[in-house]
């Protein structure tokens, strides 16, 4: 995945949730039909009103999960968590992120969190040289540790001993297990819209969210 082809960065709330990019290729159609972002839904409306008050619109990951209201809201809750409760830096999150959902194919994810990990450090080079990481020089050895820590969790074996206890040099435990549930939750998240073929939302230029912070 390419920088040039990101678009959009993503909306504060639900920090996975903004348009997916899109390609060369037609999208296949979406699988799911959209709740309404004027729903009367108890569960959905002040989810939704929230996102209209900071100046949005739900988009179409919220309004494809938002069929399951009680599950959207919980799904909602662990992004949550994962953009204000978590103490690891922001820098580290958003390179295993970018490097979770590539390896899952996550266009959607992918391009929702270039433009966050862009305002948190990372440089365009960086980024456009995650698929091939192992051989480059760009990264830091936390960033390498990092990294190699994302391909564990994505490969048929997991995370073996020397790459365990390599990210053991870089954080504690609670840190750890931050990388670990934030990896894993958004290659979830790939894996949701992927199946889903959730589509592009039709404002998808220029995302008011997703600064550093």
């Amino acid at each position: 995945m390419k920088l040039a082809r990101i678009v959009a960065e993503p909306f504060l709330y639900l920090i996975l949730s903004i348009p997916v990019i899109g390609t060369a290729q037609e999208q296949a159609p979406a699988r799911i039909p959209l709740v309404s972002s004027d729903t009367d839904d108890p569960v959905l409306k002040p989810i939704f009103d929230d996102i209209k008050s900071r100046g949005s619109e739900p988009s179409y990951m919220h309004r494809t999960i938002g069929n399951a209201p009680e599950i959207f809201r919980a799904f909602a809750g662990v992004a949550w968590a994962i953009r204000q409760d978590a103490i690891l830096p922001r820098v580290d999150r958003e390179i295993i992120i970018l490097r979770a959902t590539q390896l899952e194919n996550g266009d959607y994810e992918f391009a929702a969190h270039t433009g966050m990990a862009l305002s948190c450090g990372l440089t365009e080079e960086q980024i456009n040289s995650l698929e091939n990481w192992q051989t480059s020089n760009l990264y830091t050895d936390r960033q390498r540790a990092i990294l190699a820590y994302a391909d564990g969790l994505a490969s048929p074996d997991s995370v073996d001993e020397e790459t365990f206890n390599n990210i053991q040099n870089f954080f504690n435990a609670r840190e750890i297990v931050e990388l670990t549930i934030t990896a894993n939750f958004y290659t979830a998240a790939a894996r949701n819209t992927n199946a889903l073929h959730v589509q592009k939302d039709p404002d998808s230029g220029q995302s008011r969210y997703g600064k550093c912070g």
